[in-house]
């Protein structure tokens, strides 16, 4: 099964899913706050999901500044009406030239493709609207291409950018200017969002380039001690708030030796090992499986994790930082990924696996990633049992095809199909999508990104946001249950408020 496709240009959490290999390159549930900062696992395996942000950016020959995101922050994860045009207010720094179009990321880089899809601008945008109009088209286009929607769904996914920025708390943020507009950087994403290929290494990636509730060119604000609802919103350090239960920025540790934890994040180039803020370690060195012990774009290899039962007992064994293996290399499970680098897979299906190019249109395939860009492994099957890698054993190859649409045919029982992301094969063997506004469902699942199923009429509906009026007898409770996105419907008010955890 793959996941469902959330929402597309923000951290999503309108529909839950299962978790595939493929997953949407626009992020997924909502990033109110950066992950904790975990003491190292004891198996790389067991890591967390998500990438930090990181100030290594690929675009570095366009003059980008580094982005102030946090180092143990995701790189917000994956989409982002209110008129957009309302904080258009904020400073913005002198326009400087756009990326050149013979950079390193146009030439010779694994995310170049045509130069037919770059945004065609004389100039930066001026100010946050101009940004976001030239925005969405560019995310909705890289979702159809990417195979994470159907191309009949592009409308809608239009639709949704405004309306996500405004459920998200992004145009709140903007209004409150708790955001800096960046030309520089808000036009280097964009040329980001037409070049780069579907597969590719977040971690090295801008933080909300690609994907996430808040996008690039929006900049924090809040300096530690102000008040604040996203961690998007602190230039150093998390917020210890969440949407609609403001909090403030707590700045992060500034060195190594110095505490960290769950309110306490490191600064960029350290990680948290057992509540101590640690170097990340360069090309070559010493490493301890952490996910976060290596700086971005090197994985640990080698790590053996220590096993203390008394009669298989097995001392750590240290890994070395390493640049991710390509083609042939042998490679491991990395919490829900692989190791492998962004044009490789990594072959699950072998008993050793090893890292693969991936497959052109009309090859036969083995793993649920094994195809190009904007293929499927349509009719992978894959059963119960595990192999001795311990993944699913193949029971049947698939072919690399093309993503379909709507109703394209589908084998519902295939571990892959020609299905976008955000559709599911049916029972009756077609592909099909979530519904949209009065479409009728029994569940959220039912439903496309920021609806819900409302129980009397039993039809997909639009969530509410934060102050927006609410029906609390149609399911308003807390967090996805009911109509408010991320939030309750006060009874009283009779409009969405907070799901405020205790303390904020």
């Amino acid at each position: 099964m793959r996941p469902a496709l959330l929402a597309l240009t923000c951290v999503v959490a309108c529909t839950p899913g299962d978790v595939g290999e493929r997953t949407p390159l626009a992020a997924r549930e909502p990033a109110r706050d950066p992950p904790t900062t975990a003491t190292a696992p004891a198996d790389p395996a067991a890591a967390p999901a998500s990438s930090p942000a990181s100030p290594h950016d690929p675009t570095a020959a366009t003059s980008l500044p580094a982005s102030p995101a946090p180092s143990d922050a995701p790189s917000s994860s994956p989409a982002s009406p209110h008129d957009p045009t309302a904080a258009t207010s904020l400073p913005a720094s002198p326009a400087p030239s756009l990326p050149a179009a013979d950079s390193p990321l146009s030439r010779d880089s694994p995310l170049s493709t045509p130069p037919s899809r770059l945004p065609s601008l004389s100039a930066p945008p001026r100010d946050p609207a101009e940004y976001f109009a030239l925005l969405a088209p560019l995310r909705c286009d890289r979702a159809v291409r990417c195979g994470e929607i159907g191309a009949s769904e592009r409308e809608r996914c239009l639709r949704e950018q405004p309306r996500a920025r405004v459920l998200l708390g992004v145009e709140r943020g903007l209004q409150a200017g708790r955001y800096r507009f960046d030309p520089a950087r808000a036009a280097a994403c964009l040329r980001l969002l037409a070049e780069a290929a579907c597969a590719v290494d977040h971690e090295v990636l801008p933080a909300g380039c690609l994907g996430g509730a808040v996008p690039a060119g929006l900049l924090p604000a809040v300096a530690p001690g102000g008040a604040c609802e996203r961690w998007e919103e602190c230039i150093d350090g998390r917020c210890t708030g969440e949407l609609g239960c403001p909090g403030q920025c707590r700045a992060h540790t500034p060195a190594a030796g110095g505490p960290c934890g769950a309110d306490t994040l490191c600064s960029d180039g350290l990680y948290c090992d057992r509540d101590v803020c640690r170097p990340r370690g360069d090309l070559g060195a010493p490493c301890d499986g952490h996910w976060h012990a290596c700086r971005p774009g090197l994985v640990c290899q080698g790590y053996v994790a220590p096993v203390h039962e008394p009669h298989a007992y097995r001392r750590k064994q240290l890994g070395v930082c390493e640049a991710r293996p390509d083609a042939g290399r042998p490679c491991h499970r990395v919490s829900l990924g692989h190791d492998c680098a962004p044009a490789q897979f990594c072959d699950f299906s072998a008993a050793e696996p090893r890292c693969r190019a991936r497959s052109p249109a009309g090859a036969a395939c083995s793993w649920q990633d094994a195809c190009a860009d904007g293929l499927r492994c349509d009719g992978l099957r894959l059963s119960a049992a595990v192999n001795g890698a311990g993944e699913r054993r193949l029971e049947a190859p698939g072919v690399c095809r093309p993503v379909a649409d709507a109703d394209a045919p589908c084998d519902p029982a295939a571990a892959e199909t020609r299905c976008p992301i955000d559709m599911r094969c049916g029972d009756d063997g077609r592909c099909r999508p979530r519904g949209d506004t009065g479409a009728t469902c029994r569940e959220r699942n039912d439903c496309g990104p920021y609806h819900h199923c409302e129980p009397a009429t039993r039809t997909c509906q639009p969530d509410a946001a934060l102050g927006e009026p609410c029906r609390p007898d149609r399911g308003g409770g807390r967090g996805d249950a009911g109509p408010c996105f991320l939030g309750a419907c006060d009874p009283a008010a009779r409009r969405c408020v907070g799901a405020c955890s205790r303390g904020n």
